[in-house]
């Protein structure tokens, strides 16, 4: 019997669904699944890519998987709650078993007229895509309201018993999502302004009067802004110094967990020129926008599971045919997995013919 990737993603997306999935929630999902095995074998989400036709489906005519896409992305029963929040409360809850959770926040440019707001969680080293909204209009600050509609979608699947972290950016340091954060229990640090003016022991001075002493890589400035911490942030390597707020109570330990926020620039790099190029989308609507970000995320998901299994479980010989075994290290689970898809694609079936065991393990 042939392997199918294909029906093995819907196999998977199937028992992931929190309802057994029937009748036009089905077939709604086997056309994301197809999307979904489009998007990774062609490495790019533009709708015409991801319809080819494919073996195991149930028609090989490419205007009609066309059209189906087209559809798909049109249907207003398709939304992330319904086919990306199973997905996403699988991978949170296997993550924190590790006791904590690491969220960042960002937006990027997407196409040419859109920009999206996307919250992450940190696993491995990586930032993987949890849930974002799409606004029209060029990069830029998005009003503090949509940050907090971010966490607010995000928070019924949040586990609890678990330590949560949240960074930022300086378009993320305002007092509600601070407040918010508070309100939740969870640890942030927030990128701020040189200019903000913070409370030093009774004065006031803006950060940029702070410097770190000699041999020391950060000033901790305690109940500086609204009772909240404040971190000047100078080590060797920094052409300027990085000011933050932060509600944890030491300044190296800041200044440590922000450096992992860096992760999610990857993140955009394998969603967009590196992975899907999902920042050459011609889709001129929002809400369209949004629901091609849950077919990118999806393969982004299972992308980084498959480029994860290959580099642990794989044994060397199978790998060797294809790639040098000092470089399997050096390589980010994305190129792995991309590089593994387009020169031994049997390693890959094996991969999703397991695939929910397969997926669990990566985030524990």
């Amino acid at each position: 019997m042939r392997k199918s990737a294909y029906k093995d993603i819907v196999d998977f997306l199937a028992k992931t669904s929190e309802v057994a999935p029937r009748g036009n929630h089905l077939r709604r999902l086997q056309t994301m699944a197809s999307l979904v095995h489009g998007c990774m074998k062609s490495k790019s989400c533009a709708v015409e890519g991801m319809s080819q036709p494919r073996h195991g489906e149930g028609t090989g005519n490419k205007n009609s998987l066309l059209q189906e896409a087209k559809r798909w992305l049109g249907n207003k029963w398709v939304d992330w709650q319904l086919f990306f929040l199973p997905l996403a409360k699988r991978f949170l809850g296997m993550a924190a078993k590790g006791g904590e959770l690491v969220f960042v926040i960002d937006g990027s440019q997407t196409g040419t007229k859109h920009s999206s707001l996307m919250l992450s969680v940190l696993c491995g080293g990586f930032a993987l895509p949890l849930v974002w909204l799409v606004k029209e209009g060029e990069k830029g600050h998005f009003p503090e309201q949509m940050h907090l509609d971010l966490l607010h979608t995000l928070l019924p699947i949040v586990p609890e018993g678990c330590r949560k972290v949240l960074l930022g950016d300086g378009e993320f340091d305002g007092q509600q999502l601070r407040r918010w954060c508070a309100d939740q229990h969870w640890e942030f640090v927030l990128r701020t302004s040189c200019d903000r003016v913070v409370d030093c022991g009774g004065e006031t001075a803006r950060m940029d009067a702070l410097s770190p002493a000699k041999g020391e890589r950060a000033v901790f400035v305690p109940d500086a802004v609204d009772g909240i911490n404040a971190v000047c942030w100078h080590e060797k390597g920094f052409d300027k110094p990085i000011f933050l707020l932060t509600n944890m109570d030491v300044g190296d330990m800041a200044c440590s967990y922000y450096r992992k926020r860096f992760k999610i620039e990857t993140m955009f790099k394998n969603l967009k020129s590196k992975g899907f190029q999902l920042h050459k989308t011609q889709i001129k609507d929002a809400d369209r926008i949004a629901k091609l970000i849950l077919i990118v995320a999806t393969a982004f998901v299972l992308t980084f599971c498959l480029g994860c299994f290959v580099k642990h479980y794989c044994p060397v010989g199978k790998l060797k045919t294809f790639l040098r075994k000092d470089k399997i290290e050096k390589m980010g689970p994305i190129h792995l997995a991309q590089k593994c898809w387009d020169e031994a694609f049997h390693i890959a079936l094996d991969f999703f013919s397991d695939l929910s065991k397969n997926f669990d393990w990566v985030f524990t």
